[in-house]
């Protein structure tokens, strides 16, 4: 989406994307399970979607501040590089280095999880965003405020369906996404996907052009079921293969379809002309709204 940010470093994958076993294994009811599991790990943990306080993206070359004195559950990033006292992040020759008062410096992106606790519970995280940085600041205190849970369509078997791969040169496709961001994705197939008696043909994505390191694809989908029982932007499927050895055939969990994740949060970037629209009701995993 784009992939949503922090993607989809597939955190699902984000981190889409705690990654998520979102391609049928050999227990497809088992893998729905751990999905809807991970799945809500991934909305309501300390760094998860419902915890974001706030996001900036940072240019090369430039800085951001966290300033000193703010309430915890009033910071937000300011512009510029920000004074002694404040906790500054700064993207400078592929690292993103954070100091502050009590902090050792530290290259947020060589970090574990390439995150970084800050006072008052709250965090720092970096992920690379194009030619850029997403800085996020994550407060836990907010999940409690706002998450209400998620909603799914019950386990249904007739969503795990065999589909036929064919692979193609990567081709990069630029995309609009729901912040008016311009993106990069690549094409890297195309799936037909048997569905409810006819077959449909959805092109398949992913961030990376190197088919060397190509293990997994993406397949973005808007049904009948969208803006009614599932999200009106889309949902992802995702598929996982070992790298560059994509197979002709791919079991797809349909069951396992989640929600772009611009419906938990504003602060994702999500494709806006990337979906392929199936007139049928895709009646299998994540619904929208959350909690209902």
């Amino acid at each position: 989406m784009r992939l949503p940010s922090p993607s989809i470093r597939t955190r699902l994958a984000l981190a889409l994307l705690l990654a998520l076993p979102l391609a049928a294994q050999a227990d497809p009811r088992k893998d729905y399970d751990e999905f809807r599991a991970g799945l809500t790990r991934q909305a309501s943990g300390a760094t998860g979607m419902y915890a974001i306080q706030d996001v900036r993206v940072i240019a090369a070359g430039a800085g951001a501040h966290l300033p000193a004195g703010a309430p915890a559950a009033a910071l937000r990033w300011a512009d510029g590089a920000g004074g002694a006292k404040d906790v500054r992040l700064r993207f400078r020759d592929g690292a993103a280095m954070l100091e502050g008062p009590g902090l050792k410096p530290v290259d947020l992106l060589k970090a574990p999880d390439q995150t970084q606790a800050l006072a008052g519970g709250l965090s720092v995280r970096a992920t690379v965003y194009d030619d850029s940085l997403k800085a996020w600041l994550y407060n836990p205190a907010r999940v409690g405020q706002t998450f209400k849970g998620l909603s799914f369509f019950p386990y249904d078997p007739k969503g795990v369906v065999q589909a036929r791969f064919a692979r193609r040169p990567a081709k990069a496709v630029s995309h609009l996404d729901s912040r008016n961001h311009t993106g990069t994705m690549y094409w890297i197939g195309d799936v037909a996907v048997p569905l409810q008696g006819k077959t449909y043909t959805l092109r398949a994505f992913n961030k990376s052009g190197d088919w060397s390191g190509i293990d997994h694809l993406l397949l973005f989908f808007t049904d009948k079921t969208s803006k009614k029982t599932s999200y009106g932007g889309g949902r992802v499927l995702e598929a996982h293969f070992p790298a560059g050895q994509p197979p002709q055939t791919l079991n797809l969990n349909l069951n396992t379809l989640y929600s772009f994740l611009c419906a938990h949060s504003d602060y994702y970037n999500c494709p806006v002309n990337l979906t392929t629209y199936v007139p049928v009701a895709l009646e299998f995993g994540e619904k929208y709204p959350p909690g209902g």
